[in-house]
Order: structure tokens, then sequence, then C-alpha cells
């Protein structure tokens, strides 16, 4: 019996570019990314379904709609939401890149003469030039402890997407007090609630704490409660170095910066491209 198929099934979707992954799936188990032999994992352009989705503000703010075009547009991830949010970015740009096409438009001011420029940017090339993760990262502190950080988490990245759109809500609401006390009052709490929301990322990007007790054995902390009260407790400057070592961790992947010469002046200079995958979605 002849078998019964989708005479359309010629004009599926086809991979259109294949990227590596700044965590090159080290702090993945075996069944959140189906890894092929190459280390690199196809990409397909959006569907229509899938543009619909990330026009969803709830599925957005939610993380589910990033989380299900990532699972239709490259199918070797298995779980999404157990990523790093290294990797998000750099799929969501890699799917940018396989649904609309290669070049993106930079606009920019020269520095020196302050003449606006627009120039192309490539996306694969931004991609093939990433900076990738390495297995661990730990920095001495000057107490002798060894800190370890990691990536944030993609779960993280939801919950402070979620709190500053919380916190932009609240201050919309505030500039509509009359009362200059009450306005304060509320200012203060929506401060109060942004700095605590940071402080919980900080500790979900603490590993480990190591040290040597006073009686000379060594110790290893990763239970979060202790790893709290820790940050709670410790210096200020402690804190600081902690947070300038997860932004470096959180500033690995996809190459921001593109070169541009000024045709007047000559100028050399570099400029961030605003990759924002998820505003070229919703605007697309």
């Amino acid at each position: 019996m002849a078998q019964n198929t989708n005479p359309l099934a010629g004009y599926y979707r086809a991979p259109k570019l294949y990227t590596r992954l700044p965590s090159q799936g080290k702090f993945y188990t075996d069944d959140v990314i189906i890894w092929p032999e190459s280390g690199e994992l196809p990409i397909f352009a959006m569907t229509a379904k899938d543009e619909m989705i990330m026009k969803n503000p709830d599925a957005l703010l939610n993380g589910e709609a990033v989380a299900q075009v990532i699972a239709s547009c490259v199918p070797a991830v298995k779980k999404p939401r157990e990523l790093m949010s290294n990797d998000i970015e750099t799929l969501l740009i890699a799917i940018q890149g396989a649904t609309a096409g290669d070049d993106m438009e930079v606009n920019a001011e020269c520095p020196k003469c302050n003449k606006s420029i627009t120039v192309t940017a490539s996306i694969e090339s931004a991609i093939d030039s990433m900076t990738v993760l390495e297995e661990s990262y730990v920095f001495n502190t000057d107490q002798g402890l060894e800190i370890e950080i990691r990536p944030f988490s993609y779960e993280s990245s939801i919950k402070a997407g979620i709190a500053n759109f919380k916190s932009t809500r609240s201050l919309q609401s505030i500039s509509e007090v009359k009362d200059d006390l009450e306005q304060l009052k509320l200012f203060n709490e929506n401060f109060l609630q942004i700095a605590e929301l940071n402080f919980d990322l900080i500790i979900d990007s603490v590993a480990s704490v190591s040290g040597t007790d006073s009686e000379g054995e060594r110790f290893k902390v990763v239970d979060r409660k202790a790893i709290r009260e820790f940050l709670e407790n410790c210096e200020a400057s402690v804190g600081k170095e902690v947070e300038k070592e997860i932004a470096n961790v959180n500033a690995i992947g996809v190459n921001k910066m593109i070169q541009i010469e000024c045709d007047d002046c000559d100028e050399v200079f570099t400029k961030e491209v605003g990759f924002d995958p998820v505003n070229f979605f919703t605007a697309s």
C-alpha cells in the first residue's frame, strides 16, 4: 500500500544557518540539547505561527513565547527554559538572521565630526566571532575565599524581566500621585524592590563559596540560604567584585561590537550593535 504523504512536505522549512553556543553544552544534561556531530545547531526561520506567538505580550513576559519559538526554530533544543541566558540570546539573534536575513543596519554618530553614519552589520559574522564560556569562573577575595560564578539562567532573566516591567508600571503610577510625600514613599518602596531583585540575581549566580576554616579544614558552601547570609553580611567590596565578575560572565557570547570608519574625517571607532531580538520580533 502506498504511503500517505503530504504533497506539500517538500516545501517545509530547511535550516538557514548553523550556530555554536557560548556554553557549548557545558552546563546541561544530555536531555536539554541533542547535539549534532558538528557541534553546530541548525536554525530555521520562524513560521507565521511563531510570529504570532512573539506578538503576545503575556507570553513574552513570562518567557513562554521565546521558549516556544526556540523549540520551533531550533529543534535540537528540547528544553529551552533550562538554557543559560547567554545561549538564549545567541539563538534569538540566529533566528533573527534566519528569518529576516543576515544584514542589519546600524546607525552611529562619528565622535569626531558628529556626522550620522549608517553601516551594515552581519549577524552571521557576529555569531561566528562569539566568545565561549569556560567550565567555571572562580575568583579569590582578600579574605582568602574562592567564589565560583555561573551565568544567569533563562529563568533568572525572566524573573528580572517581569520585575523590571512591574517597576516601570509602578513608576508610571507613582508619577500620577499628587502628594509629594506619598510619591516619595512609593518611589522608595519601588527602589527597594528593584534592589532586592538585583540581590536575588546575584545570589542565583554564585555557584559556591570555598575556603579554609579556623582549624585548617577545607569547606565548600553551595546552600543558597548560607550564600545569601554571607552576601548580606560580607564587606561591600566583596559584593562589588561579585557583581563585576557576574557582569563579565554574562557578557560572553555574540560579538556585538562593530568597527566603523567615517567617510568625512577618516575617524575609526567602534559601536555596540543593538541586537535586541525581542524588540525585533515584536516590531516585525
